[in-house]
């Protein structure tokens, strides 16, 4: 009998821990299917993501007139690639001059429009101002509406005020629409600031602005390069307001020279545009490949603990 039951027993271990195997080998070959249709889903969005970039620049390396033109086999590079888009940007159109202008106009006007936008967003997050909550309501309505809705109530002002074909009359605009969303960007990551270090500084003998501004300042730098760089990307790519205030050549934007540059008598040059879009976007992937870390956080609003 002793012997029946411990076979028994045996049989009833062995079968179970065969069923255990089983299972783990069952849970082990799917986590192995997920795995491998995750990656197949990956690569499929990263092609999706990485194709349109490719496809500008092997245009720009083409000589097509227009999309008409095009087919399976400009999309590879061949013996016929040549810079000579790049080198009719570079050396027969005042390239430089353009970049020069448009640097200057982000650069101004998103020093200008940030400056503001931290002084506002702290105020609205450690101040009882008086309709506070109505503003900052009024803010987030401006948002979401697109900036070409005041290209000509802005025309019409500032040929008024005979500011057109000059740099204040964009550094103006550009830096009341950095200001708008910058101010609501920093508010928000200023709320979720804990107050014990501004209260620390004021015990130690810091007045309340200086608390403001040489505490939270400091420790919102992710928000602020995040907001800078925002407000740098409007500007840089504008042309709607560009194209209407600026006539004289000697002031074009790079928006503008994309446009210029790449106008042909019936059609679009799109080697000639493509040339010009990687030109063009040389100096964002710049600025975001320094600051990436600092658009990571501004991503999402960290807190100190």
């Amino acid at each position: 009998m002793e012997n029946k039951f411990s076979n028994k027993n045996k049989t009833v271990a062995e079968n179970s821990l065969e069923n255990v195997y089983r299972m783990n080998n069952y849970y082990r070959r799917m986590k192995i299917v997920k795995r491998i249709i995750s990656h197949i889903v990956l690569i499929i969005f990263a092609i999706f993501a990485v194709f349109p970039i490719y496809y500008v620049f092997i245009t720009s390396l083409n000589s097509i007139g227009s999309l008409a033109e095009a087919s399976l086999s400009d999309l590879l590079p061949t013996s016929h690639s040549s810079l000579a888009n790049y080198i009719n940007i570079l050396y027969h159109h005042p390239f430089f001059l353009w970049l020069k202008n448009t640097l200057i106009l982000t650069g101004v006007s998103t020093i200008i429009g940030v400056m503001l936008s931290i002084t506002s967003g702290l105020a609205l997050s450690r101040f009882n101002i008086p309709l506070k909550h109505a503003f900052l309501y009024m803010l987030l309505i401006l948002t979401l509406f697109p900036f070409t809705m005041m290209v000509i109530p802005y025309y019409f002002m500032f040929a008024q005020l005979h500011l057109l074909d000059s740099y204040i009359g964009l550094i103006i605009p550009y830096s009341a629409g950095a200001l708008i969303y910058s101010s609501y960007l920093i508010k928000n990551y200023v709320d979720n600031l804990p107050k014990d270090y501004e209260e620390a500084a004021q015990i130690d003998g810091l007045s309340r602005r200086s608390a403001l501004f040489r505490i939270l300042v400091p420790m919102s730098k992710p928000v602020i390069i995040f907001a800078m760089l925002i407000a740098f990307m409007g500007p840089y790519t504008d042309y709607a307001l560009a194209g209407q205030f600026i006539t004289s050549k000697s002031l074009y934007t790079m928006a503008i020279g994309l446009y210029y540059v790449s106008q042909g008598d019936i059609v679009i040059n799109y080697g000639t545009y493509s040339a010009f879009a990687v030109l063009m976007g040389i100096p964002i992937f710049i600025l975001f490949f320094v600051f990436q870390r600092y658009l990571v956080s501004g991503f999402s609003l960290s807190t100190y603990k």
